[in-house]
């Protein structure tokens, strides 16, 4: 016999029926969730923000971009003084012409580090002469030198991806106080 249009459909379909349901249900749940989660943002992603209640402080990012936060929460409580929180300050970061830079370059690509260096000199940045380096590093680096940390980070705008470290040799490169290291993962 013939099934017809509105026949009963077979458990098989009824159970796949039943589990694209549940993952649909998933699906939302989980978008719905994800997006409380953007709109509600960290309070600690500010770094740098301090706030007292009911009152406006603007403290800088190191873009040297002002940030104004306003509270309304409870009153501040005290604590004793040795169990205080240091205050973070930020550090600032000295202009590209202050900041003297080398390229290194340990994945034998032609020129990559001339260019690179090329780039950064027309950043506005004390270029050093690019070199090759060995042995080949498995990825990217940022080496700076002692209180050259907050420079370090502003040049991962042109090695994005690198790690930031001291600089593992003080004998290495003197006289600079950044060094970039173009590494196995590099990609101009």
């Amino acid at each position: 016999m013939n099934k017809g249009r509105h026949a009963a459909e077979t458990s098989s379909s009824f159970y796949r029926d039943l589990t694209m349901m549940v993952l649909g249900i998933a699906l939302v749940g989980a978008a719905v969730f994800l997006l409380l989660y953007l709109l509600a943002g960290d309070p600690e992603a500010e770094a740098g923000a301090t706030t007292d209640s009911g009152s406006t402080t603007s403290t800088e990012r190191a873009s040297s971009e002002p940030i104004a936060t306003t509270s309304t929460s409870s009153p501040p409580t005290t604590t004793p003084a040795s169990t205080a929180a240091p205050a973070t300050t930020a550090v600032p970061v000295r202009p590209p012409q202050e900041v003297r830079v080398v390229v290194l370059n340990s994945i034998g690509l032609a020129g990559a580090a001339g260019r690179k260096t090329q780039e950064l000199a027309d950043a506005g940045y004390q270029t050093q002469q690019a070199e090759d380096i060995e042995p080949q590093q498995d990825q990217s680096r940022v080496w700076y030198r002692e209180g050259f940390a907050a420079e370090a980070n502003a040049l991962l705008q042109f090695l994005p991806g690198a790690l930031v470290e001291p600089i593992p040799d003080p004998e290495l490169q003197t006289g600079t106080d950044v060094v970039l290291v173009l590494g196995a993962g590099y990609i101009e």
